[in-house]
């Protein structure tokens, strides 16, 4: 910044400038001391300055500083992180109503479009680690009808790798895919 000195009259300016208000005046006094303002506006903060006690020891005291903008990839992050989230609770939710479906007298048709799409979605979101979805999905249904349908760990077992087949179907299937358009690289 400048000094705190104040701006120079400018001679070249026409006499009839219009009086600033006291909050247009500061906000230009930043500009005016950093030399940004235009020749214009700089007298007419001077002129103003020359009545205004209030503008004038704003000025002495110094334009408080602007807060520096937020930064665009912390900023990106957070929103990044609760989408994740969010489509972690939309994995979740999916593979729990399957079950649901499963469990509560509705054959299992509904699961075999369920169930892939669930291992799709967890395999764009978790990338590298796609795998984990099918085995989280298994072990959810062998705890769920281990636990809540009191079936036995056999039939519990059957269902989850039923529950984890279709996952990883729909994982693999979602892997490939983005293979073929992303020309990414296969894990």
């Amino acid at each position: 910044m400048q000094s705190r000195s104040l701006p120079q009259a400018q001679p070249d300016l026409p006499e009839t400038l219009p009086d600033l208000p006291c909050d247009v005046c500061r906000d230009l006094i930043p500009l005016v001391q950093d030399g940004a303002a235009s020749p214009t506006a700089t007298e007419m903060v001077r002129r103003h300055m020359e009545h205004c006690e209030s503008c004038l020891a704003f000025w002495r005291e110094g334009a408080p500083v602007q807060p520096a903008a937020p930064d665009d990839g912390k900023v990106l992050g957070k929103i990044y992180k609760r989408l994740r989230l969010l489509v972690f609770a939309a994995l979740g939710a999916g593979a729990l109503f399957g079950l649901w479906l499963m469990s509560y007298g509705f054959a299992g048709q509904f699961n075999l479009l369920i169930m892939p799409a669930v291992g799709a979605a967890g395999a764009l979101l978790l990338r590298r680690r796609w795998y984990l979805t099918p085995l989280c999905v298994a072990a959810l249904g062998f705890v769920w009808h281990l636990s809540l349908e009191n079936t036995g760990p056999v039939l519990g077992l059957i269902y989850a790798a039923f529950y984890g087949g279709l996952c990883l179907l729909g994982g693999v299937a979602a892997m490939l895919f983005r293979y073929a358009f992303g020309k990414e690289e296969l894990p």
